[in-house]
């Protein structure tokens, strides 16, 4: 169990200041670096935070997928902060070990590269000394331990979840230039007015807004919730099919260029064929997505321990069919949308990318919602971590029924990804007096034991 106080100013700041504090650790140069020549040099590349999250979140995948496959590891995969932070131990074990990896190949990289990064080393200092290569790793290694911090940090004393906001900053980063840029040369290209841009831009901006209320579990209209309440994660597949499409789909081109081939028309980008066949890519993947996220059997067998969202006399199986089928078929529909406003995009010119917009509007979302919970509820404990999110709306309605106001912290940046982004777990939050009493609830009705003493 989880304590999360503090005042709601102070949380505002560390929100704020963390992410602000990760992208500048982001833009400092590896020891060593001669700032003069380093001008113009992106140090976001090589520099002491290059690697970023991505070792923990690698970690977090591969580590998660074990859990999956090893029975010993699937009582604490479904457990609460006990069980899982016995899987997030061995999630830094791994993490660490990538860490010390890829800090070594950047670093024989860059050695490797005398000429290319010389800025990174003083005259004659010799790259392939033991002292210079330990730097560069330990360098690299503690920019990523400490953005890991920062991320912690923000779960234990700031609003949403760390890892979220940490990620959302880097997108941002990456997204407003180019962004700003593509907007500035089309208002200034006479020969090419920016009215396509800009519906591109508007476009964008109401599909993520769409998919911003989809995740938070509330429909577009409140007349399409189903009969009975019962609804899964939305989308069902996350939105990981989109990105997993396009880079299937491109795949071929890579390989063209390299073998200097020519392409069929239907792995040709761009055109009609290949994006037909980006779009069946898409469906497919979307369809294996919601199965495996969402499995049917797990669904049933959750409803019939009683963590549904209503009463109903409709068999049990009957039910689950009825609310898959629904899932799959918007999970589809949000996925092909966002997969063609993609497309839009880039035939107009707009350098953006309606998937990292929607992260960032998630992000902003979910904690936006926190600090208005907390205002109204005072200090919050959080009780459970879930991850198999086709659980979630039982269990708060559970909480609701027990008269316990509950919050799902990091609840539409998780329903984004599901299952591809267990780093970002949705925490239940409760006032702190509820806390016990919300704990043995969410126990019951998950089946959970409690933890066993070591």
């Amino acid at each position: 169990m989880g304590a999360y106080r503090g005042g709601a100013y102070g949380r505002i700041a560390v929100t704020l200041l963390a992410p602000l504090a990760a992208l500048v650790l982001a833009r400092i140069p590896l020891p060593g670096a001669d700032l003069e020549r380093i001008a113009g040099f992106d140090a976001a590349i090589i520099g002491v935070g290059a690697l970023a999250l991505r070792p923990f979140m690698s970690a977090a995948l591969l580590v998660e997928v074990l859990a999956v496959l090893i029975p010993r590891w699937r009582a604490l995969r479904v457990g609460g902060y006990a069980e899982r932070g016995r899987v997030w131990t061995r999630v830094l074990i791994v993490a660490l070990v990538l860490v010390a990896l890829q800090s070594f190949f950047i670093a024989r990289w860059m050695a490797g590269n005398a000429r290319a990064f010389a800025m990174f080393a003083a005259p004659g200092e010799d790259r392939q000394s033991l002292s210079w290569m330990a730097t560069q790793i330990v360098s690299l290694s503690a920019g990523t331990f400490l953005l890991y911090w920062l991320a912690r940090l923000v779960d234990r004393f700031g609003a949403g979840s760390g890892f979220a906001l940490v990620i959302a900053a880097f997108i941002a980063q990456e997204t407003v230039p180019p962004l700003l840029a593509s907007v500035h040369r089309s208002a200034g290209d006479a020969a090419e007015p920016g009215a396509p841009i800009l519906a591109a831009l508007c476009l964008a901006a109401v599909v993520a807004v769409a998919v911003t209320r989809l995740t938070s579990g509330r429909p577009l209209k409140a007349s399409a919730q189903p009969p009975g309440g019962e609804r899964l994660p939305t989308p069902a597949s996350g939105i990981q099919p989109v990105v997993a499409g396009a880079s299937a789909v491109a795949i071929p081109l890579s390989i063209a260029k390299l073998a200097d081939v020519a392409l069929p028309e239907a792995l040709t980008p761009g055109t009609w064929m290949n994006r037909v066949l980006e779009a069946a890519v898409v469906g497919a993947l979307c369809l294996l997505a919601t199965w495996l996220f969402n499995r049917p059997r797990l669904i049933a067998q959750a409803w019939k321990r009683g963590v549904t969202t209503d009463a109903d006399t409709a068999p049990v199986a009957e039910r689950v069919r009825a609310a898959f089928a629904r899932s799959l078929a918007l999970a589809l529909a949000t996925c092909w949308v966002v997969m063609a406003v993609e497309w839009f995009c880039g035939e107009s010119g707009l350098a953006l990318s309606v998937v990292s917009l929607a992260m960032i509007a998630c992000v902003v979302m979910d904690v936006a919602g926190e600090i208005r919970f907390r205002h109204g509820h005072g200090a919050l404990v959080a009780v459970w971590p879930v991850h198999r999110l086709f659980l979630l709306p039982g269990l708060l309605k559970a909480l609701d029924a027990a008269g316990i106001p509950a919050f799902a912290r990091g609840r539409r940046a998780r329903t984004l990804w599901n299952f591809m982004a267990p780093f970002l777990p949705v925490d239940i939050l409760v006032p702190a007096a509820h806390a016990a009493a919300a704990e043995t609830i969410l126990r019951v009705r998950l089946g959970v034991d409690e933890p066993r003493t070591p």
